[in-house]
């Protein structure tokens, strides 16, 4: 299999956000409260709409795709941030979940997710590449789309002296190890006594130190 890896087209927000729904599935609690019913017609048209969104206005964002050239399939897909200052912390917003209580869980959810990156990102002194999410169709996995999606980031962070972190599930932790990056944490999102009853979040923190003087 020929796999060539590019920078998504608007146009491709749609297939995108099917492989993230597709890998992830209903297994990964933070991915199915960040988008309600997202394997759903109805909610995966709005996760699509959502990551253009995304690619349109965060200047951070760099969206990429992995393609089978025999097919012209999109088969992987990544979003790398790039911060080379420290950033403003933005919540969720939108109309995407059925209720204020469901938004404001939500919210306390992915803050607490972020949290780890963002102490990161305040306290560099240098830039610091994330790895957003990275997802490969179930059915094209362990054919080289992932680690193409990993290495452009390493390569970039590594011509720009920065550090690199990632919130890994148990599943991508060891393409992530193979790469450089080194767990710091294993981390379970806390929230408030009132979601006591919710799925836990459980993700590995990593990180890759800067290489400096590759540039």
């Amino acid at each position: 299999m020929s796999l060539s890896l590019e920078f998504c087209e608007d146009s491709d927000m749609p297939r995108v956000f099917a492989i993230i729904s597709d890998a992830f599935g209903e297994h990964h609690p933070h991915i199915s409260v960040l988008f309600p019913n997202h394997t759903t017609t109805t909610g995966r048209a709005q996760g699509a709409e959502r990551l253009l969104q995304m690619k349109q206005n965060d200047p951070h964002a760099r969206f990429l795709k992995v393609t089978d050239t025999a097919t012209g399939e999109i088969v992987g897909q990544a979003i790398w941030l790039i911060y080379n200052d420290h950033e403003e912390e933005l919540e969720l917003s939108g109309d995407y979940w059925q209720n204020e209580e469901d938004r404001h869980y939500a919210a306390e959810l992915h803050r607490g997710y972020l949290a780890p990156r963002r102490n990161v990102i305040r306290r560099a002194k240098g830039p610091v590449v994330c790895l957003d999410i990275l997802t490969v169709d179930p059915k094209r996995q362990f054919g080289g789309a992932g680690s193409k999606l990993v290495r452009w980031g390493v390569e970039q962070a590594d011509q720009m002296g920065a550090k690199m972190v990632v919130e890994a599930s148990i599943f991508g932790r060891h393409l992530y190890e193979q790469n450089g990056f080194r767990v710091l944490e294993h981390c379970k999102v806390e929230v408030s006594a009132q979601w006591a009853n919710k799925p836990k979040v459980r993700f590995f923190f990593m990180h890759r130190p800067a290489k400096l003087g590759l540039a």
